[in-house]
């Protein structure tokens, strides 16, 4: 078994348990000054949010339904609804939420200048990246996964590796640099090499200084490689409340109760949280390390139709294309009519893939948010966390591949209707709530 490395802290018995061979562990119990910033979140009933009290009984049940092991939301920094399975304990491993976390890490040096911008070849801080087709691999691009280096098979490839980084660095290229979207965890973990690269400290370490002490995340862990580098693509592990408030953070604009954590534009530029421009057509979009949902419009024009010309694409995309722009005229639309036109102009196919194919999902959309948006990350066995900037709600939910009853993967992943169910239910039901109050006045 590998030591147990702990930040500042005594280890104890309870985290020893929780090393596992092939990894260390870093763990954090601070006794935090009783702050303003350190207050417990409040908790509010759902008739004081505007969210009747069915609708929260209508979400429990699909948590419970679809195997949960813990179930919170938040609104406006309050606790509305905060439910757990009975003996499930935190902090939990989230898996790829954890990359959501990597990307605000690289914020954080956004912001201190350690980073110029995202446009950072990578080339200059690893020699691997000399080589002529790794040369045009920028921050950017392992961050939006379409670096084009080769992604390998998921969290499996990863195993028995003592240097993930020299691992991730000597990854071969797939496709070439920018031009296609894949993925990656090789990506997400290459991120958190930058960080350390540019910081001069592992990722966990400059996270915990300039967002988790600051926000009172006392009770954490985040497992490192044999040469002390922070997983990047997965294995943080916070409590339900502590991974909602990274929720709040970013729905707040990186302030926490008043204190600034993060530049706004730099919040912006990692999520989306203002909308902006991307490449992808499929429902989900990746800025950042961070998940961006439907419900989004997209500018179907001339403009977009002469990129695509450019592009020497097929004639049934660029006429189909054609067609939308003309009966748009210049006005926006629904992401989702530009996929179902396409989907019914290549028949069986799908056309978020014919796209990407024919494209490589490097034409930028000018895609934004409309109420139906929401941020955030999942990750495997079906954990979320969930951002709704529309009704400044946060959801989180945990799922164990131990919870009774469980039998695969796809038994959490098929939670993943609740970033609907939960926009259409908690965002109706607070307009509703509005409407309703502001009727009676």
């Amino acid at each position: 078994m590998h030591a147990v490395r702990t930040a500042r802290v005594t280890t104890t018995a309870w985290l020893l348990a929780l090393a596992a061979p092939g990894h260390a562990v870093v763990a954090q119990r601070l006794a935090v000054a009783d702050t303003a910033a350190c207050a417990p979140m409040p908790s509010i009933t759902p008739a004081e949010a505007g969210i009747p009290q069915t609708v929260v009984d209508s979400l429990q049940r699909v948590a419970e339904a679809m195997k949960s092991d813990a179930f919170l939301i938040v609104r406006d920094g309050k606790v509305v609804h905060e439910w757990s399975w009975p003996g499930f304990r935190m902090p939990w491993n989230p898996q790829s939420v954890t990359k959501a976390i990597t990307g605000l890490g690289v914020g954080v040096l956004l912001d201190r200048g350690a980073i110029a911008s995202l446009d950072l070849p990578l080339v200059d801080l690893f020699p691997e990246f000399a080589a002529p087709d790794k040369r045009p691999v920028t921050l950017r691009m392992i961050m939006n996964h379409t670096s084009g280096i080769a992604a390998g098979r998921g969290e499996r490839q990863f195993a028995g590796q003592r240097d993930v980084g020299a691992f991730v660095r000597g990854q071969p290229m797939a496709e070439p640099a920018g031009s296609i979207f894949r993925y990656s965890n090789v990506g997400a973990q290459l991120t958190s090499h930058v960080v350390q690269a540019r910081a001069g400290m592992p990722l966990h370490t400059l996270v915990d200084s300039a967002l988790f002490r600051p926000m009172c995340i006392r009770d954490w862990r985040w497992e490192t490689d044999d040469a002390g580098a922070t997983y990047g693509y997965s294995r943080v592990h916070l409590t339900a409340r502590d991974l909602a408030k990274i929720g709040q953070l970013v729905l707040d604009g990186g302030t926490w109760r008043g204190q600034r954590l993060l530049r706004e534009a730099t919040v912006d530029t990692l999520t989306m949280r203002r909308g902006g421009r991307v490449s992808q057509l499929a429902p989900i979009a990746y800025v950042g390390l961070w998940q961006y949902w439907g419900g989004d419009s997209v500018r179907v024009d001339g403009a977009l139709v002469a990129r695509l010309a450019a592009l020497s694409v097929s004639d049934t995309l660029l006429a189909t294309v054609r067609r939308l722009a003309d009966a748009s005229a210049g006005r926006p639309m629904l992401t989702s009519r530009l996929r179902a036109t396409l989907d019914s102009a290549f028949g069986s196919d799908s056309g978020a893939r014919r796209w990407a194919r024919e494209t490589g999902d490097t034409v930028p959309l000018d895609r934004w948010r409309t109420p139906a948006q929401a941020m955030g990350h999942s990750g495997s066995w079906g954990q979320w966390l969930l951002v709704f900037p529309e009704t400044r709600t946060v959801v989180v939910r945990f799922a164990s591949w131990r919870h009774p009853g469980r039998s695969s993967e796809e038994d959490g992943f098929g939670w993943g209707a609740i970033v609907g169910t939960t926009y259409r239910l908690v965002g109706t039901s607070a307009a509703g709530a509005s409407s309703s109050s502001s009727s009676s006045r």
